[in-house]
């Protein structure tokens, strides 16, 4: 009975956080990674286009990053909030969409079908070996400085990310 108990929180808890990462790589030693109050690590990546984007480039603004998947259910939750919030805050804060580990040809399919019109990242693990990212969706919000203000792990309600999105507004 107990065992059963024990097994059945443990189901409960994968349900409502967040998905683990599929073939995500080993993650050594803390150097580098995105911690609250501190400067977000540096990452380049190309976007679906090809086009090699760096966190550098936003240097000045402040940035939300969502690290996701088309495979991940919470994500797919999540990521029509965030669509909404776009169009009121893209002139303010720049929005990053970084798919975790998929192909180009996957995921542009997946960003019409959701109508995500920010820009999104392909990582092949270098973001997720960076920020120690071990399951998702994750989110980052990166002041206009480039210390990161907030970390949001699992789903993330619309209430949530307008808070969260609060922390690195100043517009």
């Amino acid at each position: 009975m107990r065992s059963s108990f024990i097994f059945l929180l443990a189901g409960l808890a994968l349900i409502a956080g967040a998905c683990a990462k599929q073939n995500g790589p080993t993650h050594g030693g803390a150097q580098g990674r995105a911690a609250v109050d501190q400067p977000a690590p540096s990452f380049s990546l190309k976007d679906v286009d090809g086009t090699q984007v760096t966190l550098a480039q936003f240097k000045g603004k402040p940035v939300f990053i969502n690290a996701f998947a088309t495979w991940c259910p919470p994500c797919k939750q999540e990521l029509p909030g965030i669509v909404k919030a776009y169009p009121q805050y893209k002139d303010r804060i720049v929005f990053i969409g970084i798919d975790e580990q998929e192909d180009a040809e996957l995921v542009i399919p997946f960003l019409t079908r959701f109508g995500i019109t920010y820009r999104v990242l392909l990582d092949p693990g270098a973001f997720t070996e960076a920020y120690q990212v071990d399951s998702l969706p994750w989110s980052f919000f990166i002041d206009s400085n480039g210390i990161v203000r907030k970390i949001s792990r699992g789903f993330m309600s619309p209430e949530q990310l307008k808070d969260n999105l609060a922390a690195i507004d100043k517009g």
